[in-house]
C-alpha cells in the first residue's frame, strides 16, 4: 500500500509542476495592456519645421503608399471623407515663367494630386501637405503658379462627388534628399485624418 502510495505521487508530481508553471508567468492582466499608438507628427503649421522627426523605417513601410495608390483619408467631423492619389512626383518642378525659380541653393519638387470627397458631406478646404526628407525635416508647400507638368491644385471645397487635381510644390534644399510626402486634414483624427506616399 505505502509502495502504491509513493508510485502515485511520483506520476502526479510533474502534473503539478506543470499545472504550477501553467498558472503563474505574467502579472495580472498584462496580455490585455494594449501596444503603444503609433507616434503621429504634429500639425503645427510651421512652414519648414524640422522639430517632428520622420516616423521609424517600420511604421514607414507599413503605412507608406506609392505612386499611383488611392489612401482613405477621415476626418474628425462626420461624413468628412477624402480619397487622395499622389499621381506623380517630379524632381526638379519647373515654373512656365522662364524668369521665376526658387532661390540659390534651393530647387523644387512637385507631386500632382488627386482628391475626392467620397464621403456624405462637402469638404472644406484642404489640409496640409508636407514632404519630407531622409534626414527627417519637414517642408511645407510652396506657392509656385503653373508647371511645365501642370496647373497648380486649387480648391475650397468639394461636394460629394466631386473631384479635384493639380499639382503641389514643396522648395527643398538643393542637396536634400526627399522620401516621402504626407497629407494631413485641418481637423486631424489620429491614425485616420492622414496619408503617406514613398517617393
Amino acid at each position: 500500500m505505502r509502495q502504491s502510495a509513493s508510485v502515485l505521487a511520483a506520476a502526479l508530481l510533474p502534473l503539478l509542476l506543470l499545472g504550477a508553471t501553467a498558472c503563474s508567468g505574467a502579472p495580472e492582466g498584462a496580455a490585455l495592456a494594449p501596444a503603444a499608438a503609433p507616434a503621429v507628427p504634429v500639425d503645427d503649421g510651421a512652414p519648414g519645421a524640422g522639430e517632428d522627426p520622420a516616423p521609424g523605417a517600420a511604421q514607414a513601410a507599413a503605412k507608406d503608399a506609392h505612386v499611383g495608390d488611392a489612401v482613405r483619408v477621415r476626418g474628425r467631423q462626420v461624413g468628412r471623407h477624402l480619397q487622395a492619389v499622389l499621381n506623380a512626383y517630379v524632381d526638379p518642378g519647373v515654373s512656365v515663367e522662364k524668369n521665376y525659380a526658387p532661390p540659390a541653393g534651393k530647387r523644387w519638387v512637385a507631386a500632382s494630386m488627386s482628391f475626392v470627397n467620397v464621403g456624405g458631406a462637402s469638404y472644406g478646404a484642404l489640409g496640409h501637405m508636407w514632404a519630407y526628407d531622409s534626414a527627417g525635416t519637414r517642408f511645407p508647400v510652396v506657392p509656385t503658379g503653373e508647371l511645365t507638368t501642370g496647373k497648380p491644385l486649387v480648391f475650397d471645397s468639394l461636394e460629394v462627388g466631386e473631384r479635384a487635381e493639380g499639382w503641389v510644390v514643396f522648395e527643398i534644399p538643393e542637396k536634400a534628399r526627399i522620401v516621402r510626402l504626407q497629407y494631413q486634414d485641418a481637423n486631424m483624427q489620429a491614425n485616420s485624418g492622414e496619408g503617406f506616399w514613398a517617393v
